[in-house]
């Protein structure tokens, strides 16, 4: 059993033991709110206190109780207040029918349930009603005090508040018994409020007609009493029959009155408390209800009171034990419950220890096994680190081996090289050569010298980095040797058109450096900033004191070229590496620079950013402390010493024929070339080499990138492209030549790649790259040439193939530049546009930004056709290439733009004589 295995049964039996330990009751919980409107009075508190027994029975109900102290208003706003609460049943017992009406109409129409209890609102918009009938309490009590005065006699009514449903109905059923006994006179009304002082209030204001009555009905038994106290305040022994209604059991209330003789009578009203809470219950629950719950009544007198008292005092007893046992029930639940949850917690605590103990077990079993493989695997890694430790000593020795044969093979190439400089020299001495022959013997002492100072660089690198060879420093003004290093550079800086320029920022320069070594680095440094540094940029060599004072001078050479890339950073200093700005460059100079920094005590970095510039930084210690006594040189600096060394020795590599005057000489008694070839190396001496070999027979346009390439190639449309690999900033040639053969613009243009990649995968790369030839360096100019001029050949072969199908062009050499590359930009938008059948005259003036006279005239001078003409043939011969592929007729119709198949036979049939469905089964033989 693996570790995951035993966390997932732990993870189980750990959530199976909470969930029996904390497991409860799980039906939902819901809430209940009752607004009251009013809450002191004996009914209303045990109406309340009923709610509260029953509700008793029902654990996951939460209940909410407002009080609106017998004001409608208070009770509006309260029920306002409930609605925000969102409970899940509304109970309310109204003050008044008609202000309560709207807003229990509101919670009704909300879907929130509402029961009303008590009293009803006006509109009997509800869920259900729960209470006594009212009109029949007041009926009965009507007929009982009727028969008891034998139906004859004056009767007084002492009323609720006139608004509420209880008032209303009990009036009405009053009146409506008494009006079966005409003898019977209702003589005086008293409006007590349902309360007790209003009543007793009414009834001093009033005493003596109520003293004139023979019965007086009140419309509960606190107003009754009310009633009975102020009129036997003067009167003890009055003879009027006092008639109340609720009943209540309990003291103070209005069975007691009766059975005290202080009332004659009282009907029962029951308050509906429990069956309020019983009817929502069910509502909630989805159970079957009644809307309308009324509840029985009947009347309390002298001939049945001991009775009930006895009946609801036995309940009430009953209700207390009731209560108590529940006290007692949940008292024992909650003991139950923690000793429960204890019980579950140790049974969890011990499957816990359990499977901790078996995770032990197998922990220790997996461990024991790990260390022995782990001892295994250190034995491997031992016997590795060996093997490795034994390979690194081979390719150390492998490096060596391979330096000392570049050394040796360099001192080697010393000898031939400097007899041909020298027989060079001769030569371009003599007066009697031709111009001609002096330009490319001058060119030859160019590249023999470049060779010369590779092969010097490959040398030193050798003599610093592996034969331990001492500096020789003098005490010397940094500043004067650095503007000497750059002004050698100013004539190359003209010439590129960059902003070269020396900066100092210390008063004291002097410090002890090696010349001849320190000139190898600065000359190396600076001429990388050219040659990746664009025209009309900038070049900058500041000396600077760095801000922590180290005793160090700084040489900070910045750029504004094309940067280094975060990857090769890290390896711009490694011998031989070359990045891909620097895949032209031999990989020697930079490391001969750190190596001499690093011999002067001094530190060499780079900062650098793609496409912002490069920063090359040198740290120099300023005094001599840092040099043992047989690195210095005490021996003072001369005025020769000063003065840079000949141009041929140090920077003939700089040297570079003008440009415009090579472009002047080309262009002079050249005779009319019919075609063009666009030349695209980043190298100036090959570019300018060929542009002078092949402007004798082509027109040469160059470019010096691959992005110029690509934009000269649009601009001049060229009949053949010559085109380097490699070229700066990390351009391929062969990425040109994918994005030349996608554009429909210069998708005929054969390319010739030429560079000196010359492994089998990379020529398959060139190839792959739909490059039509792959030449390597080096090259034979007569080979070359011979290749242009059968790829040129060729295409016009093409030509002539397949220009009968549109339209015969003039001769090539009749045709400038321009119109070249409008007939190219016609032909593209056709192309892209053949599908459409909306493609007219007036669709590509609007493409091509010319008026319709303009375009019919450059086509009919250009092509000898009408511009429908041309995008007819256009469509037909796509049609024939789509035919052959064995696209069906019709869609080969709406693909090529016709509006219908009818019309694109005809059209076909027209212009090669057959049908379309003919020359798709038969191929070209149809045409024949």
């Amino acid at each position: 059993m693996t570790y995951s295995k035993l966390g997932i049964w732990c993870c189980l039996l750990v959530a199976l033991g909470l969930q029996s330990c904390f497991m409860q009751d799980n039906k939902p919980r819901v809430t209940i709110a009752f607004s009251q409107c009013v809450g002191d009075d004996a009914w209303r508190k045990t109406m309340l206190e009923e709610m509260k027994r029953e509700l008793s029975f029902h654990s996951n109900v939460d209940f909410i109780y407002r009080d609106a102290e017998n004001s409608s208003e208070k009770q509006i706003l309260q029920l306002h207040e409930l609605i925000k609460l969102a409970p899940d049943i509304i109970i309310v017992s109204p003050n008044e029918a008609e202000p309560l009406t709207p807003i229990i109409d509101e919670i009704f129409r909300s879907g929130t349930p509402i029961v009303v209890t008590d009293r009803k609102t006006s509109s009997g918009l509800y869920h259900a009603y729960v209470g006594a009938d009212n009109y029949k309490i007041g009926y009965m009590a009507g007929q009982y005090l009727a028969n008891q005065l034998r139906h004859k006699g004056r009767i007084s009514e002492v009323t609720g508040l006139p608004g509420s449903s209880a008032t209303i109905e009990r009036q009405k059923g009053f009146h409506t018994a008494l009006a079966a006994y005409p003898k019977i006179q209702v003589v005086e009304k008293i409006n007590g409020q349902w309360l007790i002082d209003k009543a007793k209030e009414g009834a001093r204001e009033k005493r003596a007609q109520l003293l004139s009555s023979d019965a007086i009905f009140a419309y509960n038994d606190q107003m009754a009493l009310g009633v009975h106290q102020a009129l036997s305040e003067e009167t003890p022994f009055y003879s009027a029959k006092i008639m109340g209604v609720d009943a209540l059991p309990g003291e103070n209330n209005g069975m007691q009155f009766v059975s005290e003789n202080i009332l004659y009578a009282s009907m029962l009203y029951p308050t509906g408390g429990k069956e309020s809470v019983r009817t929502a219950m069910a509502i909630l629950n989805g159970d079957a209800y009644q809307r309308d719950n009324i509840l029985n009544t009947l009347v309390v007198d002298s001939s049945n009171v001991e009775l009930m008292r006895l009946q609801t005092d036995k309940i009430i007893s009953q209700q207390r034990d009731i209560d108590h046992q529940q006290a007692l029930y949940a008292t024992q639940q909650k003991i139950f419950s923690n000793q429960q949850r204890a019980l579950h917690v140790l049974v969890v605590s011990l499957v816990l220890a359990v499977v901790f103990a078996g995770i032990s077990f197998y922990a220790l079993k997996a461990n024991w096994e790990k260390n022995k493989t782990l001892e295994t695997q250190n034995n491997e890694i031992l016997g590795q680190q060996e093997q490795i430790m034994a390979m690194t000593r081979q390719v150390e020795e492998a490096t060596e081996a391979k330096i000392n044969f570049f050394t040796n093979i360099s001192h080697e190439f010393k000898t031939p090289l400097s007899l041909m400089l020298v027989s060079l020299e001769e030569l371009i001495k003599n007066a009697r050569l031709s111009e001609e022959t002096r330009r490319s013997l001058t060119l030859i002492k160019k590249n023999t010298l470049t060779l010369e100072h590779l092969v010097s660089q490959l040398i030193d690198l050798r003599r610093v980095g592996y034969e331990n060879v001492i500096v020789k420093v003098r005490k010397q003004n940094l500043v004067v040797f650095c503007n000497n290093i750059v002004q050698a550079f100013r004539p190359l800086a003209k010439k590129k058109s960059i902003n070269l320029r020396l900066e100092s920022h210390v008063q004291d320069a002097e410090l002890w450096f090696d010349r001849d070594l320190m000139e190898k680095v600065l000359y190396n440094l600076l001429s990388n900033a050219f040659k990746f540094t664009p025209e009309k940029a900038s070049i900058v060599m500041k000396i600077v004191s760095p801000a922590d004072k180290s005793g160090h001078i700084q040489i900070q050479l910045c750029d504004e070229g094309y940067g280094i890339s975060p990857h090769d950073i890290n390896h711009i200093f490694d011998p031989f590496f070359r990045s891909g700005h620097h895949a032209n460059g031999s990989g020697i100079g930079l490391a001969l620079c750190k190596e001499i920094v690093e011999l002067h005590h001094g530190t060499i970095t780079v900062n650098s950013q793609v496409n912002v510039g490069t920063t090359v930084i040198i740290n120099l210690p300023v005094d001599d402390h840092a040099f043992q006594e047989e690195e210095k040189d005490y021996t003072p600096v001369n005025e020769h010493e000063q003065a840079m060394l000949e141009s041929d020795k140090i920077f003939a590599v700089l040297e570079n024929e003008s440009s415009e005057e090579k472009e002047e000489e080309l262009a002079s008694d050249l005779p009319i070339r019919e075609y063009s070839i666009l030349i695209i190396d980043d190298h100036e001496g090959l570019l300018n080499f060929l542009s002078k070999k092949l402007s004798g027979s082509y027109v040469v346009y160059t470019a010096s990138n691959a992005r110029e390439g690509l934009e000269q190639a649009h601009r001049q449309v060229p009949d053949l492209i010559i085109s380097d690999v490699l070229m700066p900033p990390g351009e391929l040639g062969t990425e040109m030549v994918r994005k030349l053969k996608a554009d429909v613009r210069t998708a005929h243009i054969p390319v010739i790649l030429l560079t000196a990649r010359d492994s089998d995968e990379q020529k398959l790369a060139g190839l792959d790259s739909l490059a039509d030839a792959y030449m390597t360096k080096p090259f034979k100019m007569d080979h070359l040439l011979s290749l242009a001029n059968n790829l040129i050949d060729n295409r016009k072969i093409l030509h002539r193939r397949f220009s009968s199908d549109v339209v015969e062009l003039r001769p090539v050499s009749k045709i400038s530049p321009e119109d070249r590359r409008f007939l190219n930009e016609l032909a593209a938008l056709v192309e892209e546009n053949i599908a459409n059948s909306e493609m007219n005259v007036d669709y590509l003036c609007e493409l091509l930004a010319v008026s319709r006279i303009q375009l019919y005239r450059k086509v009919k001078s250009l092509l000898d056709c009408s511009i429908n003409d041309y995008i007819s043939s256009r469509r037909l011969r796509k049609a024939k290439v789509l035919l052959q592929k064995g696209v069906q007729v019709n869609n080969v119709a709406y693909q090529t733009g016709f509006s219908s198949p009818a019309y694109f036979s005809t059209a076909f049939k027209n212009k090669y004589g057959v049908s379309p469905s003919l020359f798709k089964k038969k191929g070209v033989a149809a045409l024949r």
